[in-house]
């Protein structure tokens, strides 16, 4: 049975919801998790992750109970509420592989930036001029804040923006913060790209990380579809690389679409 451990906090993760599983297996399961180093609360995931917000139901199976993960990753530290924002341990490497792409001298933009994971990390491991994190999630964000101060990050380095980055990614935005060497796109499995959003603020020279979903054998629509809309913004791009970056489902994965800005 597949299982994520978030510091202190163990899930197990059901390979079908609504599925009962037998009692006696699900507490051997959380008996072994609790001997894992740290490990003192073993939940199992009740629900689909959900909504734009990415939330999810847990189940209380042995342990304290406790729903505050103390996750460490990539010399940064994290607090967050496991049902109230999305986090996946899984992408540790990747958000790793993204902060050692990015200068020192690089003014970076994280859309969809949750509790501030992929803003800490890049910090802590490139130190860029500027970082800003744009979260939707009232509850994510002020985790993202709290984040910030666990990690000793000041705040005119690392700078949280509770919103939805359609609505905030406008003119007045643009204003304030200019244009980006460097946006993250690490968007939930929506129809809708945010490129529109993602161009907005960006030059010429500008690099973005974009994330998408896609069956392995249909890579190429995803392309397609992201050079169709990038036409019709009048705006022009090249792809420089297409990785892998996380399975979903089988034959299913995350890819980072890595994009140069030309025009």
């Amino acid at each position: 049975m597949a299982y994520d451990i978030l510091g202190n906090i163990a899930i197990i993760k059901p390979e079908s919801f609504g599925k009962k599983r037998k009692k006696k297996k699900k507490i051997n399961q959380a008996n072994e998790l609790l001997k894992k180093p740290g490990v003192r609360t073993v939940l199992e995931q009740a629900s689909n992750v959900k909504g734009r917000l990415r939330t999810i139901k847990t189940k209380h199976v042995k342990g304290v109970k406790n729903l505050i993960a103390e996750y460490k990753e990539n010399n940064c530290v994290f607090k967050f509420n496991v049902e109230n924002c999305y986090f996946s341990p899984r992408l540790s490497n990747e958000r790793k592989l993204i902060a050692g792409k990015i200068k020192s001298s690089d003014k970076v933009l994280v859309m969809f930036a949750g509790v501030g994971v992929y803003p800490i990390v890049i910090y802590k491991n490139s130190r860029p001029e500027k970082i800003i994190g744009i979260e939707i999630g009232r509850d994510c964000c002020r985790w993202f804040k709290e984040n910030l101060k666990l990690n000793k990050i000041p705040d005119n380095r690392v700078e949280a923006i509770q919103g939805d980055v359609k609505k905030k990614i406008k003119k007045e935005f643009s204003k304030k913060y200019g244009k980006f060497d460097i946006v993250v796109m690490p968007r939930p499995n929506l129809k809708e790209t945010f490129l529109e959003q993602g161009l907005f603020v960006s030059k010429k020279g500008t690099k973005i990380f974009y994330y998408g979903f896609s069956k392995d054998d249909e890579v190429n629509n995803l392309i397609k579809e992201i050079n169709k809309e990038v036409k019709k913004l009048k705006r022009k791009i090249k792809i420089e690389k297409i990785v892998a970056a996380g399975d979903i489902a089988p034959f299913k994965h995350r890819y980072r679409i890595e994009i140069n800005v030309l025009k």
